[in-house]
C-alpha cells in the first residue's frame, strides 16, 4: 500500500507518493518552488520556462538555471527588463535565451 504525502503547501492539490519526493539531482519541486519569486513580472517570465523548457535543457544548461534562481529579484528584474548585465557570462547567456524563448522585448 503505497504512502502519500500532501504537498498542499507547495501549491499541488493531488497526493504525491514519497518517492516522488526523493532527492534528485534536479529536484522538481524544489525547482519550481524556487521558481516563485515576489514580483509578477518575473513569475509571468520564469515560471511558464521552467513548466515548458527546463526538460528541454541540457544538464549544464539546467545548473546555470539553478544557478540564476539563486539571484535576488531585483538583480532578475533589472536583466530582463532594464538591460543590465551579470558579471557571469553563462547566467547572461540563459537570460538571453529565456528572453528569446519567453518573446520578451525591452524598449
Amino acid at each position: 500500500m503505497p504512502t502519500f504525502f500532501y504537498c498542499y503547501f507547495l501549491g499541488y492539490n493531488r497526493p504525491l507518493k514519497f518517492k516522488e519526493l526523493k532527492m534528485e539531482k534536479y529536484n522538481k519541486l524544489r525547482i519550481e518552488w524556487d521558481c516563485r519569486r515576489g514580483m509578477l513580472e518575473l513569475d509571468k517570465i520564469i515560471m511558464p520556462f521552467y513548466l515548458k523548457h527546463f526538460d528541454e535543457l541540457t544538464d549544464d544548461k539546467k545548473d546555470i538555471f539553478i544557478r540564476l534562481l539563486a539571484s535576488t529579484d531585483l538583480q532578475l528584474f533589472s536583466w530582463f527588463f532594464n538591460r543590465g548585465q551579470s558579471s557571469d557570462s553563462e547566467i547572461q547567456s540563459m537570460v538571453e535565451y529565456i528572453q528569446n524563448v519567453q518573446k520578451i522585448t525591452t524598449n
